[in-house]
């Protein structure tokens, strides 16, 4: 390690890099309509209000016959009562029959209730003679009937802004008759690799592409609500990586590049960064491991975050600087971008000098979430392909075998793999 790594670095916590990088982003989220079928997945921009009662009218929850509950009060078995049917009912029926006292008329499922009835008998539960019904038991009011704005009232907010859409919410939108919803539209996110070697390999057309963590980071950004494009792999040099950036922050509404953002010789990134204008840099080093060469700037407002060439060292860095970036650009909170799963560790982890990224295989043991720590370098992709959890601990942060750990889920797929064992 060369002696000036942190006076060039100019290390900075986690938590005050994300919150410098917020303080400096003056993007906002963009908004767009869609056909409400076509939203699920996407974020609210607006407060969606009923704009009627639903169910719209007094309706019936089966097929079944509306009758008045008083006709029925000595009804049994031994002794039925008998109701004449006057009229069948449907959802779209305009004109609705008045029940009188010993009629009854046939509804199917969610049809109005017609004036004078009070309740609904399902039609299992009746005999069919003739023109008549014959009704076995006592029909309480109300029963098998949905009420006038029984699920939601007209003027109640039922979905607000932020809201991830689900396909219920889609159903309810729908039954509410709205036909198209604002959400905000996913920022267009560009990943470009750099380095030396990446780019020499990306000469000999080889499959897979040699850049595959440039796809990892992808996958990321396009699971937490962005739009994310590879670009490519580019050489160390300053004045190639400088025309590439330039060229994205035109197209896109944020850059990631990965690698050559080191103190090496040939790290031509944050140089490359500075030589398009102010700001530039405004964070290089990050007191965190793996992940301390990463650091972020802005070019004509647009960030550009510097995520290391190692892949683990890569997802650290996107967890703690793009996290609440596409949080911010998508109309959320950082915190509920995932969710916490809180988990007793399996072995002891010893303090450490600065801030750590934990991962770890978290799974249900005997009933309890068991959390099994990975360890390996920077460059170690199965420490992260075995887990499905992280955790940044703050500095010299010693934990025992037992302690309970709030992890987060490294993406909502991992919650999928958390079963018993």
């Amino acid at each position: 390690m060369r002696d000036d790594w942190k006076r060039i670095l100019k290390l900075t916590s986690p938590e005050e890099a994300a919150k410098k990088l917020m303080e400096h982003l003056r993007l906002r989220p963009k908004v767009e309509e869609l056909r409400v079928p076509d939203s699920v997945g996407r974020v609210l921009a607006e407060d969606v209000v009923a704009d009627q009662d639903v169910p719209p009218y007094d309706c019936s929850c089966f097929d079944g016959y509306a009758v008045r509950s008083e006709d029925t009060v000595n009804a049994s078995k031994s002794n039925p009562v008998r109701l004449r049917v006057v009229a069948k009912v449907l959802p779209d029926t305009k004109e609705l029959p008045t029940i009188r006292e010993g009629e009854a008329a046939f509804l199917v499922t969610g049809a109005p209730m017609p004036p004078g009835s009070d309740a609904l008998v399902k039609v299992e539960e009746t005999r069919l003679e003739e023109d008549s019904i014959l009704v076995f038991r006592r029909i309480e009011k109300l029963e098998n009937v949905a009420i006038k704005g029984e699920d939601v009232k007209a003027g109640q907010p039922i979905l607000k802004a932020g809201h991830v859409i689900r396909p219920i919410d889609v159903g309810l939108m729908m039954g509410l008759g709205k036909s198209k919803v604002k959400v905000y539209s996913k920022p267009k996110v560009a990943v470009i690799s750099v380095g030396k070697e990446l780019y020499l390999k990306s000469l000999e057309q080889k499959e897979p592409p040699p850049n595959n963590y440039a796809y990892v980071i992808k996958g990321l950004v396009d699971e937490l609500g962005g739009e994310a494009e590879v670009l490519g792999i580019y050489p160390d040099d300053v004045e190639v990586v400088k025309e590439v950036l330039a060229s994205a922050i035109s197209k896109y509404d944020v850059v990631l590049t990965m690698g050559s953002c080191s103190i090496g010789i040939n790290d031509a990134v944050p140089d490359a960064i500075n030589s398009l204008g102010e700001p530039g840099v405004i964070v290089h080093g990050l007191t965190l491991s793996p992940g301390k060469p990463a650091g972020f700037g802005f070019v004509r407002d647009k960030p550009i975050i510097m995520l290391p060439g190692h892949i683990v060292s890569a997802v650290a860095a996107f967890y703690v600087l793009c996290l609440p970036l596409l949080a911010a650009l998508t109309g959320r909170r950082a915190e509920d971008m995932l969710p916490v799963i809180k988990a007793k560790l399996d072995e002891h982890e010893a303090p450490w000098g600065g801030h750590r990224f934990l991962r770890a295989g978290v799974k249900y043991v005997d009933g309890d979430l068991v959390a099994k720590p990975m360890h390996g370098g920077a460059n170690v992709m199965m420490t992260l392909v075995k887990s499905n959890a992280y955790a940044v601990l703050p500095p010299r942060t010693e934990l025992k075998k037992g302690d309970v750990v709030a992890f987060r889920a490294l993406t909502l797929l991992d919650l999928l793999y958390m079963g018993e064992t």
